[in-house]
């Protein structure tokens, strides 16, 4: 393995060679992906150009403002993306899991990233150079069509974010936000119903649209329902069912 050190200093994170890259066509987060249309040579080609790095928690990925290189597809763990305001104040804007790629719309835009990705857990990221990815944008017409439409779906997710933070009960949201936790964490905290939580509750409520104060009184709440066990570190979802019926599920 080689140790790859960001130019601005801020962390290590270490790039794996490409005997030890995980294969596109095992990748578990493959039918979710926006390359999942590539098959024969052409997903070869995909499995040589990319590059796979590992980030512990909190190594940041990319920074906001800065000139879009590659995209970046997430193979397993959580990434965050979040902008900084006045005072340097962070806010967090997304949560994204395996499947996912982050930083195609600066790419396609030819903008700076509007936002900076941290790695929310142990995380594996395989990097696509933005030359490679237009070269895969040329030759195949489905994956063009796939990132059309994943630009047309976020459009709508942040129309419908924007209509449930004004329409729907802080408890409702409290529990969707719990349960795309649980459903998107580690392997070993889903089969445990189980989430160490990764954030901040400041994040956490930004997350939901709420305070801080108003989101740890509605955990205490579903504990006190033993729909929830709280510590200070993790959530054990005791009662999945009926947290998701909570949710509207």
């Amino acid at each position: 393995m080689t140790l790859y050190t960001h130019p601005r200093g801020a962390y290590n994170h270490v790039m794996k060679s490409y005997a030890e890259l995980p294969r596109c066509s095992t990748c578990g987060a493959r039918d979710q992906g926006l390359f999942c249309s590539l098959t024969g040579s052409h997903l070869l080609k995909l499995d040589r150009q990319k590059i796979a790095h590992e980030y512990e928690r909190g190594q940041i990925i990319f920074y906001e403002g800065n000139p879009p290189l590659a995209v970046y597809c997430v193979c397993s763990g959580v990434v965050k993306l979040y902008k900084t305001g006045k005072n340097d104040k962070r806010v967090l804007i997304r949560l994204l899991g395996p499947g996912e790629i982050i930083g195609y719309r600066a790419l396609v835009a030819n903008e700076p990233y509007a936002a900076t990705a941290e790695a929310v857990e142990e995380t594996t990221i395989c990097t696509i150079s933005k030359e490679a990815l237009e070269s895969f944008l040329k030759d195949d017409f489905e994956i063009t069509m796939r990132l059309m439409a994943k630009l047309a779906s976020e459009l709508r997710i942040s129309e419908d974010q924007m209509v449930t933070r004004t329409q729907d009960p802080v408890r409702q949201r409290t529990a969707r936000f719990l349960l795309w936790l649980l459903d998107n964490l580690q392997p070993q905290s889903r089969k445990a119903n189980k989430i160490s939580v990764p954030l901040l509750r400041e994040e956490m409520a930004q997350m939901i649209g709420t305070t801080p104060e108003t989101l740890s009184r509605i955990l205490r709440e579903f504990a006190n329902q033993g729909i929830l066990a709280l510590d200070r570190k993790n959530i054990a979802v005791t009662k999945p069912r009926v947290l998701r019926r909570v949710a509207g599920e």
